[in-house]
């Protein structure tokens, strides 16, 4: 029987001293025959053949060895015993470094902010993180080739989902003797440590992918510190109660902003202006119990909005926002977001059911806070709400029926000024 190869291009069995293919017409390299094809050693050709034990320890080695080599060929065993020792590799380096690395930007924009440990820290994780990268992804070229499919295969990872699939499925598959087509006769050649532009690349992909996750970081840090800066000005506009359109007591405030909102349940409502107020309401009068309202705010809605449903839905574009605390000084029941809340323009509501929880039954001792919201049907501005009256129901855990103080109805007014 005759010595056979395999064609370069389309991997059929030919006389092993064509020049040419005789099914696609492709010009032959110089390959050796099957029989000196099986007695190369894995050093150089990592055919199937190869006696060494296949292992996590013996993968990785030949993945570092051959870094840099696309032709060739590589086992299933060797390939996914490399691939799992990658992914172990990746995973610590992860949790040592890259937590770091990714949470904190090594330099900003100027060569004066730099962070040199930060730095330090960033480039060895990205020399690592591109060194394991191009070792899974030659690996994976040379395992294609041991399934005879050309590397170009590897294209299809461009295919959204169904191009990854594809390429796991080439990957597991069993060795082909046809794929001997991809392996080299030449001479050892040298290491790919020894070739000057497998460094230069290996330095460009780590540049490039610490700059990467230098802007992840820098952009994280950002994002943290304008939400910080945004809520911090928030508090003040809340906690700074001045009105800049007219010459009123300093703990009010009047702002416009289109980017404003509030929360009520589930919803987030726009604001187009608020006005914001300091109360000193107490009533410990009943009960051994303190109710404290310390702030009203009265808010424009950017639009109208709809609460409730059937019967009770109503369109409105105003709100109104009590904050209210409870001091226990024995059991009781509070229900002040049951309230009902009358304006001076002559509005009656009831409080919305979205409001905070924060009362109900409350024992001897305990301190509770919420915020009561009022929605109104009608509102031209927030300056046309000057004072509000709010009324609420109580009662104490007694066993006198005839104790006439066992409940109390609290009813308040509250000028807004």
């Amino acid at each position: 029987m005759s010595e056979t190869k395999y064609c370069i291009n389309c991997g059929k069995a030919i006389p092993t001293n064509a020049t040419f293919c005789p099914f696609c017409g492709a010009t032959q390299d110089k390959v050796a025959s099957t029989e000196d094809q099986n007695t190369i050693t894995s050093e150089q050709h990592n055919t199937p053949n190869q006696p060494e034990h296949v292992n996590m320890w013996t993968a990785l080695k030949l993945g570092m060895r051959q870094t840099f080599t696309w032709s060739q060929r590589i086992t299933r065993p060797q390939y996914w015993w490399l691939y799992l020792d990658l992914v172990l590799i990746s995973l610590v380096l992860t949790i040592v470094l890259g937590i770091r690395a990714y949470s904190y930007p090594a330099f900003i924009l100027s060569p004066l902010h730099v962070n040199v440990l930060q730095t330090v820290l960033l480039l060895i994780f990205s020399a690592l993180m591109v060194w394991t990268s191009v070792m899974q992804f030659t690996a994976s070229a040379r395992r294609l080739h041991d399934s005879n499919r050309s590397a170009h295969y590897l294209w299809f990872y461009l295919l959204p989902l169904v191009g990854p699939i594809l390429i796991i499925v080439f990957l597991c598959q069993r060795s082909e003797p046809a794929g001997k087509r991809f392996d080299r006769l030449a001479s050892q050649p040298k290491p790919w440590t020894h070739k000057w532009w497998t460094w230069c690349l290996l330095v460009l992909l780590t540049l490039g992918y610490a700059a990467l996750i230098n802007i992840t970081a820098r952009d994280t840090a950002m994002d943290a510190a304008l939400t910080t800066t945004s809520k911090s000005a928030t508090t003040n506009s809340d906690d700074s109660y001045s009105d800049s359109d007219s010459e009123e007591s300093s703990d009010s405030t009047d702002s416009d902003s289109d980017s404003d909102s509030i929360t009520i349940g589930d919803d987030d409502i726009d604001i187009a202006n608020q006005k914001a107020y300091s109360t000193s309401f107490t009533d410990s009068s009943w009960a051994k119990s303190t109710f404290k309202i310390d702030k009203v705010t009265v808010y424009k809605t950017d639009g109208t909005y709809t609460s409730g449903s059937g019967n009770d839905k109503k369109d409105f574009n105003g709100v109104v926002k009590v904050h209210m605390s409870i001091h226990a000084g024995q059991d009781i029941s509070a229900y002040p977001t049951q309230a009902k809340l009358s304006t001076n323009d002559g509005q009656q509501v009831e409080a919305d059911m979205d409001s905070d929880d924060f009362d109900g039954d409350l024992n001897s001792g305990t301190d509770s806070d919420g915020n009561v919201y009022f929605v109104l049907s009608k509102l031209s501005s927030v300056k046309d709400i000057t004072s509000i009256r709010l009324k609420w129901d109580t009662s104490d855990d007694t066993d006198d029926y005839d104790d006439d103080n066992a409940y109390k109805t609290f009813d308040t007014t509250l000028n807004l000024n």
